[in-house]
């Protein structure tokens, strides 16, 4: 059964009309995610542009010579902190579907002076890279931006080298506890609470389009306060959730996750 609640085509233009209006600094996501020496790899332009709701570069078994995919490069924060560990023999395909968001993280990688990154302009759901082409696959908080979830995994199933890892971080949330008034606000998907599988859901995704060693790694509750951290979500929408959603829930409207999980080299 489905969950998505809008059209592909509606979910894609209110996500793409969501972060091409980004304020100008999200510092406080960064600061809430990434330790004093991560962030001292990388740029302000890409601190003040972090949009990611963990840290699963901290799980992410990345070597030095590794072809890393990042799946919604956004500013660049995680493409940069990939790519310090890949060395110069090693190279980052920064995709998104966004020219704003790829222009940025050029200009952070070259603030970085880093030049193993590759902007690449494309979508989740067709990635524009040849079968088994990549050894790691990272995300922040991207998955459950498309209405398309098992075609995303298996497109990365798909590029992944076998036996490469796939590492991403996301939000999962029991939709039943969310009422109807906040799963449909364009801000609520844009924000990845309204289009988030339950973790289940997420596991039993991966393991169909043929990943194995499915391991949920890390669990973090992610409150109504810490929404209001994502500038994605607009004030009347946080004053919805604090009005609709019942007092002891406020703590943990959701639950960022980082999943590992392995291509299986029998694909």
């Amino acid at each position: 059964m489905t969950r998505d609640l809008m059209h592909t085509a509606e979910v894609k233009d209110l996500v793409r009309a969501a972060y091409r209006h980004v304020p100008p600094t999200t510092e406080a996501v960064a600061r809430k995610l990434y330790s004093d020496d991560e962030l001292a790899q990388v740029p302000d332009s890409a601190i003040r542009r972090a949009l990611g709701v963990a840290n699963h570069l901290r799980h992410a078994e990345i070597r030095p010579g590794d072809v890393v995919l990042d799946l919604g490069c956004g500013g660049g924060i995680d493409s940069i902190l990939a790519a310090r560990r890949t060395g110069s023999t090693g190279r980052v395909i920064a995709l998104d579907f966004l020219p704003e968001m790829l222009q940025r993280t050029e200009e952070a990688a070259r603030e970085a002076g880093v030049d193993t990154i590759e902007p690449t302009e494309g979508e989740l759901e067709a990635i524009p890279l040849p079968d088994a082409s990549v050894d790691v696959i990272i995300s922040n908080g991207v998955v459950n931006l498309s209405p398309r979830k098992t075609r995303v995994m298996a497109e990365c199933a798909r590029v992944l080298r076998p036996g490469g890892e796939l590492c991403v971080s996301d939000l999962t949330v029991e939709q039943e506890d969310l009422p109807p008034e906040i799963l449909t606000q364009p801000a609520a998907w844009a924000g990845c609470v309204a289009g988030a599988l339950e973790e289940a859901d997420f596991v039993h995704k991966l393991e169909r389009v043929g990943f194995v060693d499915v391991d949920v790694r890390d669990h973090q509750p992610l409150s109504i306060d810490d929404c209001a951290l994502y500038p994605l979500f607009s004030d009347e929408v946080i004053e919805l959730m604090r009005k609709l959603i019942p007092a002891e829930q406020h703590a943990s409207v959701a639950t960022a996750v980082v999943i590992r999980a392995r291509r299986s080299a029998g694909l």
